[in-house]
């Protein structure tokens, strides 16, 4: 009985499997759309410039970046008076002086088909009277961006020269400015 007993049960376990249904695998499905939008860019970096510590060329602050200082020291108008070795110093007329120091801006792209692009300046400010900033020697308004180039190739250092020019009656002061670029993919 015991074995018939065994084997009964195992019949009923066969047939329990035999008899459910068959399984089925199961799936499923689904899609992503994308888009993406590729956006075109220019970099303006200020350099110092090979020459820096030599005359004219001055050393940056924070060089390597979009936003530098430049120290131009102390100047006066008597003799050939200024305070930095790496100022370029010199009068203009009789009464005047121009005190300047060069820097280098370079201009990259990333996912644009410009082949050039435009640099252009514009000061803070509006500067005292009898005092004038240049860049490259275009002279400085608050007003409007002034055009310095109509074509510079992206990725060559281009050197530019920041000039003040003060007449000898303006009065002791300390001179500040910001001067602002703009590079324009042509």
């Amino acid at each position: 009985m015991t074995t018939n007993g065994q084997m009964r049960c195992w019949l009923l376990l066969v047939a329990s499997v035999l008899s459910s249904a068959p399984l089925s695998a199961q799936a499923a499905s689904g899609q992503i759309s994308l888009t993406l939008t590729v956006q075109s860019s220019i970099n303006l970096v200020f350099n110092n410039n090979p020459a820096v510590g030599t005359t004219g060329f001055c050393p940056l602050t924070n060089a390597g970046t979009n936003n530098v200082g430049l120290d131009l020291g102390t100047a006066s108008f008597p003799g050939n008076s200024h305070s930095l070795a790496c100022v370029a110093y010199s009068h203009i007329g009789g009464s005047i002086y121009q005190v300047s120091s060069a820097f280098d801006v370079l201009v990259t792209k990333s996912n644009s088909t410009s082949a050039s692009y435009r640099l252009a300046a514009e000061i803070s400010t509006a500067p005292p009277a009898n005092v004038t900033w240049l860049v490259s020697g275009v002279t400085m308004t608050n007003t409007a961006f002034k055009q310095l180039d109509a074509a510079d190739s992206y990725g060559n250092a281009v050197t530019k020269s920041l000039q003040v020019q003060v007449k000898n009656n303006v009065p002791a002061q300390v001179l500040s400015e910001t001067v602002m670029f703009l590079a324009t993919a042509n």
